[in-house]
């Protein structure tokens, strides 16, 4: 949905004040109403028993010969008030009657008895005014029995009606008015941490990462959303960072064999040579343009390995049978280095093939050439818990313990192992880590006196 979050909160705030505005405005107005209406019940049923009090006195027939409007005068004076008074015989005594309104006559209860409210009729007025009537029995100078009905039409009571609901209607607008207004200043004041928010973003370059957001003194509602920022602008910062560092280890290995190729074709073209040196310069320049095409390989690999969508193709592989493999083709180096390969390892491991031999091999290579002369390397695979543990171990000189930790960064090389591994591209251990990331697992390097050990966990289920 789009638009103003202020101006969808000020309308929405609308809205339930006026419904609630409403629904308050509708309960008293009916509640208002009724009470209204049952004291005017009341009064008209009072104004009925005084009639038949006075129809009852000694000289009531003088009162309705001579002075019919003093019945007038007991309902008050009204000009909307109607009486009517019958004999028994249907002959008209008395009809106080000027707008000449036709209205219902009920029924005739006992004399003297007191009208019930639902003895009450109602009707509609010449004007469309509600008006009712209500009858009853008395003794005219308590001797003969006359018919009486009293009635009103409320036009007045109509007409406060209607005001009071336009009332209802202008206090429920300007309600209505006000809650918006309160809601956009309230809105305006409580949105100040999210302007902030936004003020700190635009803030925020490859070159200022580091700045984090005040959680402090922000609203308790907030700080999830800061802290989840921050943390992700910690991430991106230190992303950045190994980004950059990645940049610079990538161009700084990228020139030395640019360099080497470079150089030593402009020596050979400074002057002729035999075929014999242009043999051996091709030759160089391959070994160089091989390390080239490593180190890209190795690359495209780590950046394929980083998409969320790819899978390895797991699958049950022996670990001996995958020992005796890395042993045949590792054999050779071995040798050239006087280092015995020695497998020990049994079981099962979830996972994929050509991704488990490459990370095996990474790690076989690293022991083989570091390792002392003599030495004994040694393949172990085995079931640890919710692990499957395989291991890489040599003897030879340890590495520093400040190199430990960054071992499996890319281009990392221990300053001591620099000359020996002048052959790798430093991407070998990133690989075995990407592949572990693949996998579920990880992979971790273990030191004790004499001997590295490089395991993988890859986990059961």
């Amino acid at each position: 949905m789009k638009g103003s979050l202020t101006l969808r909160v000020s309308l929405a705030f609308v809205l339930i004040v006026a419904l609630s505005a409403a629904g308050l405005g509708l309960y008293l107005y009916r509640a208002f109403v009724g009470e209204i209406v049952r004291r005017d019940d009341i009064a008209l049923r009072g104004k009925l028993r005084q009639v038949q009090q006075l129809l009852g006195s000694p000289d009531a027939q003088d009162l309705v010969r001579e002075r019919p409007q003093y019945f007038r005068d007991t309902m008050s004076g009204q000009e909307n008030s109607l009486v009517r008074i019958t004999g028994a015989n249907g002959e008209v005594l008395l009809d106080i009657n000027p707008p000449g309104e036709r209205y219902p006559a009920a029924g005739d209860p006992a004399a003297g008895a007191p009208a019930s409210r639902t003895a009450i009729l109602a009707w509609t007025g010449r004007a469309g005014a509600p008006g009712q009537a209500v009858s009853g029995m008395a003794r005219l100078g308590g001797q003969q029995p006359v018919h009486i009905t009293v009635a009103r039409v409320y036009a007045d009571r109509t007409a406060m009606f209607s005001r009071y609901r336009q009332q209802i209607v202008l206090a429920c607008s300007l309600a209505a008015l006000l809650a918006g207004l309160l809601a956009a200043l309230m809105l305006a004041h409580g949105l100040r941490p999210l302007r902030a928010i936004a003020a700190h973003a635009t803030l925020v370059r490859p070159g200022r990462l580091d700045s984090q957001l005040d959680s402090a003194n922000a609203p308790s509602e907030l700080r999830p959303l800061i802290l989840a920022l921050n943390a992700m602008l910690v991430r991106l910062h230190d992303g950045y960072t190994r980004l950059s560092g990645f940049s610079a280890d990538l161009a700084h290995e990228f020139r030395t064999p640019v360099n080497n190729l470079l150089g030593q074709t402009q020596v050979a073209l400074a002057q002729r040579r035999s075929a014999d040196d242009y043999e051996d310069l091709l030759a160089s320049n391959v070994e160089e343009l091989e390390r080239l095409s490593r180190m890209v390989d190795s690359m495209l690999f780590l950046a394929r390995a980083q998409q969320e969508d790819v899978a390895p193709v797991r699958q049950p592989l022996a670990i001996e049978e995958e020992f005796a493999r890395m042993r045949e083709f590792f054999e050779g180096m071995a040798e050239e280095r006087g280092v015995t390969l020695y497998c020990d390892g049994s079981g099962a491991v979830q996972a994929d093939a050509q991704l488990l031999r490459r990370a095996l091999a990474n790690l076989l290579s690293n022991a083989i050439r570091h390792a002392q002369p003599g030495s004994v390397v040694t393949l172990a695979g085995a079931a640890n818990g919710d692990w499957t543990e395989l291991s890489v171990t040599n003897t030879g000189d340890p590495i520093d313990a400040r190199d430990l930790p960054h071992l499996f960064e890319r281009f990392y090389r221990a300053d001591a192992a620099r000359s020996a591994g002048a052959g790798s591209t430093g991407l070998g251990l990133s690989i075995v880590r990407a592949i572990m990331g693949l996998h579920g697992g990880r992979a971790e390097v273990r030191q004790t006196p004499g001997a590295t050990t490089f395991v993988l966990l890859f986990p059961l289920a």
